[in-house]
């Protein structure tokens, strides 16, 4: 598959998502109106997360690596690039 750096922040962001499930599960370790959550259920959520997890990291690297391989870092200039300077150290257009 061929892949961009839309892919790539795609997958940076997919990957930030773990902090989103960190912070549900502390809501319900800490807010649930049923009670606490035992030990198993915690240890079970927890595995889940870091499989969770370990599977959006594969995901992420599998896409940097394609990118790589296939020169899918294409060097782009910005305007702040394009722009020239004077002999006072000004930038022109």
């Amino acid at each position: 598959m061929k892949y961009d750096r839309f892919n790539l922040e795609e997958e940076i962001m997919n990957v930030w998502h773990t902090k989103d499930d960190l912070d549900a599960i502390t809501e319900r370790f800490y807010d649930d109106p049923e009670g606490p959550m035992t030990e198993d259920e915690i240890s079970n959520v927890l595995i889940g997360l870091v499989e969770l997890h370990e599977t959006r990291m594969r995901k992420l690297w599998r896409v940097f690596e394609t990118m790589v391989k296939e020169d899918g870092f294409i060097p782009y200039k910005t305007d702040s690039q394009n722009m020239k300077h004077n002999e006072d150290g000004y930038e022109t257009n």
